[in-house]
């Protein structure tokens, strides 16, 4: 939803919210399951039995052709690639090992100008934009034409929900950080369903003792075959369900996504549910997919996005070895992400997968986004706070600090655009989602202390517990 459609929806009646929320449904079921979606995952589902050698070969080619895309319509790249001292036979010929000769694309570029990276044809008339989570608070800016984003779907269905034995034609609950449910102090119901994708929406910001059963209530009455969502909002309801000792419907999977899917979190999922659970990685600039195999290898998909995990150096680390992952994308060919620091630490898995997909190589490990859970008063589990710095200018960093249940201290790296507009933004922001009884304080700092791997906490509870 826009700016303007979100502020209609929160003032809203709940059967106005209903019908609203169908007709959203209705738009993104067209354009997330059309006929480029139809072909597409079947394509993947075919290139699934393929030899190492065999996808080799298609991924030297998507390489091969994105970068002379890249060099041949968009001036970015082509400035860039020359002061990078890359040539034009070396761009004709181009292969896997020429990578390392490629300039790296930071965050801080990307975020910068968006718009640099489309295609001259693309920049005259953007396609649609959508907004990453941003691992430092500040998210990214991706632009998805209809065309993209069913490549990208298509992706999933074959490689992480067919695996799983469900599909996004069949109904799913989603546990995610869309505010359906517009004031911390809400009454029910904590959902809302979308007809047109068999979609049940749980709000990620209600979940506490006194809610639970309402949760639980529609999910046995809509029992969706695939549970999806943020992993920590999928986790905290879970808990919440043990913990009441209510009886829930068991889906045929739970697929998690968003964050990382601790080892702690896994067991009472399953336990809860009676269902497998399975893990995806991935990103909105959909440059790189991870996705989770019934022996639970999370397999990387070279077809989709071309992964490297760089050492201290900029060469690649040894297998086993955690380093920088660095990603370029096939799916998207309007926006291109080459030699993308996307901002993850990963390793690559020192043995294969005994699932037997042997040119889908698997990760050992991911180390993502970096956050506590906020702990409130009545019990509720809040993660995902980026929304507090989106498209802040002002703002080239941000932290968010619970001292104690209603008392927050929130950390800025401020640019020469911040003002007290930002400030009053952030507190407003945390303020819908967290309720209007706490203290936000903002504060201007020139730096934020990294963890031992460079990255830093976007969330730090003091009062936090698993």
């Amino acid at each position: 939803m826009g700016k303007w459609t979100d502020r209609v929806y929160k003032s809203s009646p709940l059967w106005l919210q209903t019908l609203g929320i169908n007709a959203f449904g209705y738009f993104w079921a067209r354009r997330r399951l059309g006929p480029v979606f139809e072909s597409t995952w079947r394509e993947y589902a075919a290139r699934e039995a393929w030899s190492p050698e065999q996808m080799s070969e298609y991924v030297e080619r998507q390489l091969r052709e994105q970068v002379k895309r890249a060099y041949g319509e968009v001036p970015y790249y082509r400035e860039a690639f020359r002061k990078h001292g890359v040539t034009e036979s070396l761009i004709a010929n181009f292969s896997a090992c020429d990578l390392t000769k490629l300039p790296l694309l930071s965050k801080a570029s990307v975020r910068q100008n968006p718009a640099a990276l489309l295609i001259s044809r693309a920049a005259k008339n953007p396609p649609k934009v959508f907004s990453t989570s941003g691992t430092t608070g500040l998210p990214i800016r991706v632009f998805w034409d209809k065309e993209t984003h069913q490549r990208n779907m298509a992706a999933r269905e074959a490689r992480s929900l067919r695996w799983a034995g469900v599909s996004y034609r069949k109904s799913r609950a989603v546990v995610g950080g869309r505010l359906i449910v517009p004031k911390a102090e809400s009454e029910p119901p904590f959902w809302r369903y979308n007809h047109w994708e068999k979609q049940l929406y749980l709000s990620a910001f209600h979940i506490n003792p006194s809610t639970v059963a309402d949760y639980v209530s529609a999910l046995n009455r809509f029992r969706p075959e695939l549970i999806t969502g943020y992993s920590s909002a999928n986790y905290f309801l879970a808990n919440e369900i043990m913990r009441s000792k209510l009886k829930v419907y068991s889906p045929r999977a739970i697929i998690t996504n968003s964050d990382r899917l601790e080892p702690y979190m896994r067991p009472v999922l399953e336990s809860v549910y009676q269902c497998s659970v399975r893990e995806e990685y991935g990103s909105v600039e959909n440059c790189v997919l991870a996705t989770e195999c019934e022996k639970g290898g999370l397999h990387v998909h070279p077809d989709f996005g071309y992964a490297e995990i760089l050492n201290s150096d900029g060469q690649p680390a040894p297998k086993g070895d955690v380093g920088e992952l660095v990603v370029t994308g096939f799916t998207n060919t309007q926006q291109l992400f080459i030699r993308y620091r996307i901002g993850d630490l990963a390793a690559w898995a020192t043995e294969p997968c005994s699932c037997g997909r042997d040119a889908l190589p698997t990760l050992k490990e991911v180390i993502g986004r970096l956050e506590d859970a906020v702990v409130l008063r009545d019990g509720r589990r809040l993660m995902r706070l980026d929304h507090a710095f989106r498209e802040l200018k002002g703002i080239s960093e941000g932290q968010i600090i619970q001292k104690d249940y209603d008392r927050f201290v929130v950390k800025v790296v401020p640019t020469l655009l911040f003002s007290q507009t930002d400030v009053e933004l952030i507190k407003t922001r945390l303020a819908t989602r967290l309720g209007t009884e706490l203290t936000i304080e903002v504060q201007s700092v020139d730096s934020i202390p990294r963890e031992p791997n460079g990255k830093f906490r976007m969330v730090i509870s003091q009062i936090a517990k698993n």
